[in-house]
């Protein structure tokens, strides 16, 4: 059965992405994957806002908006959403990337350039997706984005994770890129 987008029909789905509750009547994006606990090969649906699905899981996203039924509904944003998903198909580790931080102490250690990240600093986190569920999995050093994330262009994704993020804070970060 393929992915799904749809108005969601009560408000007790939470997303899969952001862990946030998914309103009553406000899109969303089933990703249909095999069921675990099926033992007859059945299948399961992990519900997403469509915003979250275009950032932490682009190649269902591309190819659920893809799909005629999807040219149905108003999706705020539907260029921006289908750009950013094409970043994270084009780039395999991007949609690891979910928020930006100031590391709350100097013990974390950069995934990328094995150093610390210094108490104060700017970080990015990462989050890996295993088995329909997302783990939370260290953080990167801002510098270090362009050479892991082979990209630069985390802005979208950082407003959408990190909506406190002032406007002077996203020029600070995007002078260390």
């Amino acid at each position: 059965m393929p992915h799904v987008i749809e108005a969601a029909k009560t408000g007790r789905a939470k997303c899969r992405g952001c862990g946030q509750a998914i309103a009553a009547g406000s899109l969303r994006l089933g990703e249909r994957v095999p069921n675990p606990f099926s033992d007859d090969g059945g299948e399961t649906t992990l519900w997403y806002h469509v915003a979250c699905a275009a950032f932490l899981r682009p190649e269902a996203f591309l190819e659920t908006i893809a799909a005629p039924e999807a040219a149905a509904f108003a999706i705020d944003g539907r260029e921006t959403l289908v750009h950013e998903a094409g970043l994270g198909a084009a780039h395999r580790r991007l949609p690891r990337a979910t928020s930006a931080e100031r590391a709350s102490s100097g013990r974390a250690t950069c995934r990328h350039c094995k150093t610390l990240i210094e108490k104060g600093a700017w970080r990015l986190a990462l989050t890996y997706y295993d088995e329909g569920r997302f783990a939370p999995s260290g953080f990167i050093h801002i510098g270090c984005a362009r050479e892991y994330l082979e990209t630069t262009e985390i802005f979208g994704r950082l407003k959408h994770f990190s909506p406190a993020l002032t406007d002077d804070e996203l020029a600070e970060i995007r002078a260390q890129l």
